[in-house]
């Protein structure tokens, strides 16, 4: 199957939602820029949630960075929310930067809120050349650049954000609309210096990280 027959079939199985359901004043949320920490014997680690979506059958998941895993914990709770959920795939190495980094989450009936730091989330897509970039930490908080370019076939290259801080990876990379909506285009990885010494921000690609998802059958792990 090839990546965009694989993302095809992800999105027709689950989509964004923003409406709340019956009781959903009892249901905990979780959104893209919530604060998550996983939870081990080895200790806890923080992150960043960087995207969500919920599928017809009400079950809701969120993707970060697969480092944010380290300590293979199956426990992750959002600290924003309270909601709880757990790690059913995570792929990447935090000693192996350039190589694929995601995890997907399952957080069961939490509500997935389609809004990112008040800004409504209306899509994702592969980033745009010549507009301005941004990603959500819970540490940085709010950093925009411009998009440098490919690392490798599904990482890319940012410049002009300031430097990131552990606690960001996972966050959502995103774009501005003109109606003044979001797309997110990428799940925040951290920062990479290059052999002269320049300083660049790093993401994948949620285009691809979905459609590998999808390919994995990641969301099939959960049922």
């Amino acid at each position: 199957m090839t990546k965009l027959l694989a993302l095809a079939a992800l999105l027709a199985a689950g989509t964004i939602t923003g409406a709340p359901t019956a009781g959903a004043e009892r249901v905990r949320s979780v959104s893209p820029g919530d604060d998550i920490v996983t939870t081990a014997a080895e200790g806890g680690q923080r992150c960043t949630l960087g995207y969500t979506f919920t599928n017809p059958a009400g079950r809701t998941y969120g993707i970060t960075a697969g480092h944010c895993n380290r300590h293979r914990s199956n426990s992750v709770t959002d600290r924003t929310t309270g909601a709880v959920g757990r790690f059913v795939l995570a792929v990447g190495h935090p000693d192996r930067a350039l190589e694929d980094d995601y995890g997907l989450i399952d957080f069961g009936t939490a509500r997935s809120t389609a809004s990112l730091a008040g800004i409504p989330v209306t899509g994702i897509s592969a980033p745009v050349r010549g507009r301005p970039i941004c990603h959500d930490g819970v540490r940085t908080g709010r950093a925009c650049g411009t998009l440098h370019g490919r690392l490798t076939a599904t990482q890319y290259a940012t410049s002009g954000m300031p430097a990131s801080i552990p606690g960001d990876s996972g966050g959502p990379v995103w774009q501005l609309n003109p109606d003044r909506s979001a797309t997110v285009v990428g799940i925040w990885l951290g920062e990479r210096e290059d052999t002269d010494g320049q300083r660049y921000g790093r993401f994948t690609g949620l285009v691809d990280v979905l459609a590998d998802i999808a390919d994995a059958g990641g969301l099939t792990t959960t049922t």
